[in-house]
């Protein structure tokens, strides 16, 4: 299919502004290499996942743009959790967190955004095209966050935010895969989420979350981040989310995280 004019040329334009203005970059973070496997691991193999919110809609995208399912998973899960109705303090709408000015480019209006189908087809096919010009997928996910700007395609680095989002994904890709392989139930509608606890620093959060994983094997955890307004700025506040189906279930699973942890997140 033939790319609109605009689209392709932003991203020459981005990418070329990698090439040429990597010292003025601010991108001195190498790839973790493990992350960097697993998602280089996904684009060699096939994981059939089911049991997902508008997961028709997401493998025809997947299809369509030659991404893995899980991949594109990942980003819609920890961008809005599956809420079509997402919508950020910068403007970002919908499902996979997609800017009016980016839709803009491929020829939708801020209101398509609110409707997943055509938010989750923009969304990926612009996914699509950054990895076919960064050609690797965690810079990638990197720039679907920050822009070409926040990486730098020949030294392989990316800034600080950038990378750390990057990690955020790589949360959500492992419950995908961990869902592909049976050894955890798959999303659906019917399963509710409370918020246990949050923290203002995403490695504080992740290094609880595996604590809980190691310590509670059990329960279904996730890490999810929610943009917050301080002071007239917004920032990343990360949520420890547990998932629960019946009721009175999350009485019980707070007195097991009481017993585990010795404290009361639970009020």
């Amino acid at each position: 299919m033939k790319q609109p004019i605009a689209e392709r040329v932003i991203l020459l334009l981005c990418c070329l502004f990698i090439v040429t203005s990597a010292g003025n970059v601010m991108a001195a973070v190498n790839p973790d290499p493990l992350i960097m496997a697993d998602l280089q691991a996904i684009f060699n193999e096939t994981a059939q996942v089911e049991g997902y919110p508008y997961q028709e809609l997401l493998a025809a995208a997947a299809d369509k743009y030659n991404l893995p399912l899980p991949f594109v998973l990942a980003v819609v899960r920890g961008e809005s959790f599956f809420d079509p109705a997402a919508k950020s303090s910068k403007g970002a709408i919908g499902l996979m967190q997609v800017l009016p000015s980016t839709a803009a480019d491929y020829g939708l209006k801020a209101d398509d955004l609110f409707d997943p189908a055509k938010n989750i087809d923009m969304g990926t096919h612009y996914l699509s095209d950054l990895h076919t010009r960064l050609g690797d997928p965690y810079l990638t996910l990197a720039a679907y966050y920050c822009g070409c700007g926040g990486v730098d395609k020949e030294g392989l680095t990316l800034r600080k935010d950038c990378d750390e989002y990057v990690h955020y994904i790589h949360t959500h890709l492992t419950k995908v895969l961990a869902s592909a392989t049976g050894k955890a139930t798959s999303v659906t509608e019917a399963e509710r989420h409370f918020v246990l606890t949050q923290f203002d620093n995403f490695l504080d959060a992740e290094n609880f979350l595996q604590y809980l994983l190691s310590s509670l094997p059990q329960l279904q955890l996730d890490l999810f981040r929610r943009e917050v307004m301080y002071q007239d700025n917004s920032r990343y506040e990360y949520q420890i989310l547990v998932t629960y189906a019946k009721k009175g279930e999350k009485d019980k699973i707070c007195r097991e995280v009481e017993k585990a942890t010795g404290f009361s997140f639970c009020r």
